[in-house]
């Protein structure tokens, strides 16, 4: 702001120029006020319309998005089916709806909810490898549960024409074999096999990585079978995870999933030249000190 005593020392030609700039400014600045207010008179009217076309309408509160507040609420499974019922009724014909709701309610305890979503995949794709693993963990839920009364009569109809009398075991082994040509399949299956008996570790692995004349070995399979031992899926496997990268690597040369031990090899290769020479050239400074 300029001083009073600034202003005084002003010649006329730049003391016009300073009353012309405020006036600019105050002009500038009235007009952005009349436009503000234009707009929200516009949004109070517009408000105002649609509580008179629809008066039980409830305007929504938009909270503040703060990424890191969404990242971590404070009850994510809720939140989780808040995604999920919108699903439900507009893609309730894609099998990957009733599978997520089944990882929801696994994790919330809720038997029945697991049972529906189990029967409408069952109903899409009866042999659905993820399906596999969802029907697996459905049977080891209910066989650590008492279920008596109501519940468990549901559960004993509804799952009839699914499981029979089959257990976990027998029903993985039974996919297993009727599937025995499919990495997708095998993949899934050798994962349920390693979860009801880590003592299998060696089969379930061998399974899914020996992928001569198996079919569907293509790179997002082979990616699959990758994440699935690097995420522990199969125990501690650090060896064979080495092996299966090197074997897709000349399966899949220019898959950067499957080019590790190439950069480790480099790096090691590269380290184990750089020692030599340093050390060499610590020698030679030494013997001219």
């Amino acid at each position: 702001m300029i001083s009073v005593h600034t202003i005084e020392n002003l010649a006329p030609s730049e003391l016009k120029k300073l009353r012309n700039k405020q006036r600019k400014q105050r002009r500038k600045a009235e007009l952005e006020r009349q436009q503000a207010a234009q707009a929200q008179e516009k949004r109070e009217q517009h408000n105002k319309s649609r509580q008179q076309a629809d008066p039980d309408l409830e305007q929504p509160t938009l909270d503040e998005l703060i990424p890191e507040k969404l990242e971590r609420v404070e009850d994510p499974l809720e939140q989780a089916i808040k995604f999920l019922q919108p699903l439900q009724n507009l893609a309730a014909n894609r099998i990957e709806t009733h599978l997520m709701a089944f990882e929801i309610y696994i994790r919330k305890g809720r038997t029945l909810l697991m049972l529906r979503s189990i029967k409408r995949a069952h109903r899409l794709d009866a042999n659905n490898p993820d399906l596999h693993t969802c029907l697996v963990r459905f049977l080891l839920h209910t066989s650590r549960l008492s279920l008596e009364g109501a519940v468990g009569e549901v559960v004993k109809r509804q799952t009839a024409d699914i499981f029979s009398d089959s257990t976990a075991a027998q029903l993985n082994a039974e996919y297993l074999k009727k599937n025995k040509d499919s990495l997708p399949h095998l993949l899934q299956g050798a994962r349920m096999l390693y979860l009801l008996e880590p003592s299998a570790q060696a089969k379930a692995l061998s399974l899914v990585t020996n992928l001569e004349e198996l079919e569907g070995v293509t790179l997002k399979n082979s990616t699959k079978v990758l994440e699935s031992m690097q995420n522990g899926d199969f125990g501690y496997c650090d060896s064979t995870i080495a092996e299966f990268i090197s074997k897709c690597h000349k399966r899949f040369p220019y898959a950067t999933a499957f080019r590790q031990q190439e950069t480790t090899t480099t790096t090691t290769t590269t380290t184990t030249t750089t020692k030599p020479t340093a050390n060499h050239q610590e020698k030679e400074n030494s013997i001219k000190n």
